[in-house]
């Protein structure tokens, strides 16, 4: 199984799980029964030349380098296309090559690179003094050939490495790639003259809508009785605009009016895009604005309590931009991100009125998987999460889930991983085999936030059972200015282990954990960065850098890695806490906006160092993408 991304034009990242069926998982059989090994690991590579009409691409690329390292492999290769032919041919190192290739090239350049060190440790390290080293190389080659009209692929590989001592007939395995749809692959192939099989592949851009959304908004004709009412009354002219945005699930906190310029500010839950939100909220709303003298709108965002940022456009370079009077550049030019504004109660001709308290409930599927256990290649559970809350108010809620396992194997786990550390995470297995469980039960009050022209400061008090694993109480705190691009928050939870069958009793185990966060967004297109430093939840204490690449579309790829006081030998194989994680907006194989996405965590191992508490408040999830950078950045959802 692969999973590959592009989160650059110059750079692949793919994971892959294997399961190597002539070999077992251990020589226990006590502990791993007849179960085959199974295999992970992390895959790198990145363009050196793009390849252009006289010179191929050149790569560099890195297969299995964060693992144990004994599958471990580096490579050159070289790629050309030739109308509808596509030529590789490259070189490789450790697991890619073979006793009988070539002398390793680099040896010529330095004596050292004949010898491979073969001390792989605890692994989970970037053992960079293995890199290229051995005394032999192996070259491969191949190429495709792509029918233009049928969409149908031919390959053909040649390679002699065999990490994994797998029987073959031949150095050479070819097959046909079969488009099924649009997104869809099925490959048919002969492996190494021995092995016939196929495979399913899903492929799309994500950083491209993938389907199109074509959102109607309904045009609205007013008599002359209706325009000298919204021209010269406030209620009618304010109601109004409430009563057409709730149509398309924006909701209107408040409005001011200053000389002839309007100030709006909504709640709203359906557009992941600020810009292309605050196009629809002018559309909406146009023909009202159209009876008054408005010059400018203001529009400003509210995440729960707070005032995320506000966007101001010139409503007449705005309707020129719709007639396509204008281009793309120009109206780009005249959209503003504006810092909060703060006007008196004589401004304001509307306050959103809510009766509270609020009843919201939810079900959705709920899936649990464990993948490379020494009992079964795959373990999980399908099931129902329902949930359910109160909104006291505008700072106050209650939340609670509850999930239901409908099929499940994660009864046959047996063990729990090796620890030398508390148990925080790394019995994870007793938790997952239970079929009924009270997920959360939480009760969350916001502080009202504290405004300035330039900075936001707000802050929450949690407390009840936050996850599946722990429960507690604790708060957090967020300072930002809006026009920087980056901001601070800062957590602390005391916090006690959960009994496993998820009711509500507690183990004996209990520990304080926090973590001060600086969150950038960086100058490169959609990068982000947090760098947290703290208290984890096995007592120990050290950093967890967290870097991740958002496109236009609201997908993300990300990659993180936690080091701690606690060592190797401590925390056992991996070395230290990492993962690899992408989300999926769930839109874009819709026709409607939704803000919801679908996460996937790949991480090698459970183990306790480094561990960190889920459930919490996560302030940064009400402010993230809203800084005037970073909607500068998402700019051209705006231009749909």
């Amino acid at each position: 199984m692969f999973i590959s991304a592009n989160p650059f034009d110059w750079m692949e990242v793919s994971l892959r799980y294997a399961d190597i069926n002539t070999r077992k998982y251990s020589s226990f059989k006590s502990f791993s029964g007849d179960q085959t090994y199974k295999d992970k690991s992390f895959n790198l590579k990145i363009k050196l030349i793009e390849e252009s009409e006289r010179f191929p691409e050149l790569s560099i690329g890195f297969r299995d380098f964060i693992g144990t390292g004994k599958f471990s492999g580096e490579y050159i290769v070289s790629s050309k296309k030739f109308g509808d032919f596509d030529l590789t041919a490259g070189l490789g190192w450790g697991a890619l090559s073979e006793d009988k290739g070539i002398k390793n090239p680099f040896i010529d350049i330095n004596e050292s690179y004949s010898e491979r060190p073969d001390d792989y440790g605890l692994g989970g390290n970037i053992e960079f003094t293995r890199w290229f080293k051995g005394p032999k190389a192996s070259a491969f080659y191949g190429f495709s050939y792509l029918n233009k009209y049928s969409g149908l692929r031919f390959k053909l590989d040649y390679d002699k490495s065999n990490p994994f001592n797998l029987p073959k007939d031949s150095d050479y395995s070819f097959g046909l790639s079969i488009p099924a749809s649009k997104f869809l692959d099925i490959s048919l192939f002969r492996h190494r003259g021995i092995d016939l099989g196929f495979g399913i592949s899903y492929k799309a851009n994500y950083s491209k809508e993938i389907i199109s959304k074509n959102e109607v908004i309904n045009p609205i004709d007013f008599s002359n009785k209706d325009i000298d009412l919204l021209s010269s009354n406030n209620d009618v002219f304010s109601g109004t605009i409430n009563l057409l945005l709730s149509r398309y699930e924006i909701f209107t906190q408040e409005i001011f009016l200053e000389s002839n310029d309007l100030f709006i500010t909504v709640n709203q839950s359906k557009y992941r895009n600020l810009n292309l939100a605050a196009k629809r909220v002018i559309q909406i709303i146009d023909k009202v604005l159209s009876t008054r003298q408005i010059n400018n709108i203001s529009i400003t965002f509210q995440s729960a309590n707070v005032k995320i940022g506000s966007i101001k456009f010139p409503l007449d370079k705005f309707r020129k931009f719709v007639d396509n009077s204008i281009s793309y550049a120009e109206i780009k030019n005249h959209i503003s991100y504006e810092n909060f504004y703060v006007l008196g109660d004589e401004n304001r001709i509307f306050k959103g009125e809510i009766d509270f308290p609020l009843y919201t409930w939810g079900l959705k599927p709920d899936l649990k998987n464990h993948l490379g256990a020494p009992e079964a290649f795959y373990s999980g559970q399908i099931g129902l999460l329902a949930s359910g809350g109160i909104i006291f108010n505008k700072n106050s809620y209650f939340d609670t889930s509850f999930g239901i396992g409908i099929f499940q194997n994660l009864d046959q786990l047996r063990l729990t991983a090796f620890s030398r550390l508390p148990k925080v995470r790394s019995d994870v297995r007793e938790y997952l085999k239970e079929r009924y469980v009270i997920k959360q039960v939480a009760f969350t009050h916001l502080f009202e936030p504290i405004y300035s022209k330039d900075y936001l400061f707000f802050g929450g008090l949690k407390i009840g059972l936050f996850e599946e694993m722990y429960g507690g109480v604790g708060g957090e705190l967020l300072f930002r200015d809006i026009n920087k691009p980056w901001y601070l928050t800062a957590n602390y939870y005391w916090v006690k282990q959960r009994e496993f069958n998820q009711r509500f009793s507690f183990r004996d185990y209990e520990t304080f954990t926090g973590h001060l966060n600086f969150i950038w967004e960086t100058p490169i297109d959609g990068v982000k960065m947090i760098l947290s430093g703290g208290r984890y939840l096995a007592k120990d204490s050290g950093i967890t850098l967290n870097l991740s690449k958002s496109f236009k579309t609201g997908f993300t790829l990300g990659l993180y890695a936690t080091k701690t006081d606690v060592s190797s030998l401590e925390f056992g194989e991996g070395s230290f806490d990492k993962g690899i994680y992408f989300s999926i907006p769930l839109d874009v194989v819709s026709s409607k906006y939704r803000k919801n996405n679908a996460r996937f965590v790949w991480k090698n191992l459970t183990r306790d160092g480094g561990a960190m508490l889920s459930g919490t408040l996560d302030l940064n999830g009400h402010v993230e993408n809203s800084s005037s950078y970073y909607l500068n950045y998402l700019n051209e959802g705006f231009y749909e």
